[in-house]
């Protein structure tokens, strides 16, 4: 092998090396962008612990939207008439946050409960996403 020949490997391993850098540092979040929507809960599971059933157990869920679109929620489903809740507000724009507030009624149930609360998006296309309130309830005058 010629001593050329080595220099001009070596200098093209070098264009190649620094063309690579000069990409990076162009385009830093190529790859990284989140297209559409995606909502996100950092605790949808609300233990709401050991209660009778008197109890009407409340709670905020904070749903951001951390995609590029805007998301328009149709309505809330609940798993039970025991279950209500409000998404305020319904539409949620991109870096945006809404309150989904939750209520459940611990009357005429008993023993360990596992309620969902479901956002059904308008566009069916999206995935709904889904909340928790969980807990045990005792018949009243048992509670601890």
């Amino acid at each position: 092998m010629k001593p050329e020949t080595g220099k001009l490997k070596l200098e093209i391993r070098r264009w190649k090396l620094g063309a690579a850098w000069l990409l990076v540092l162009l385009f830093p979040m190529v790859g990284t962008s989140v297209e559409g929507i995606q909502l996100v809960c950092d605790e949808p599971v609300y233990n709401f612990g050991r209660v009778d059933q008197s109890a009407v157990i409340t709670n905020v869920f904070t749903v951001r939207n951390e995609g590029d679109l805007t998301y328009v929620n149709k309505y809330v489903r609940t798993s039970c008439s025991c279950t209500r809740g409000r998404l305020i507000p319904r539409i949620i724009g991109p870096g945006e946050t809404a309150k989904l507030t939750a209520v459940y009624k611990a009357i005429r149930r008993k023993g360990t409960q596992k309620k969902s609360l479901r956002l059904i998006p308008l566009d069916s296309n999206e995935p709904a996403l889904v909340f928790y309130m969980e807990g045990f309830v005792e018949p009243t005058g048992e509670s601890r």
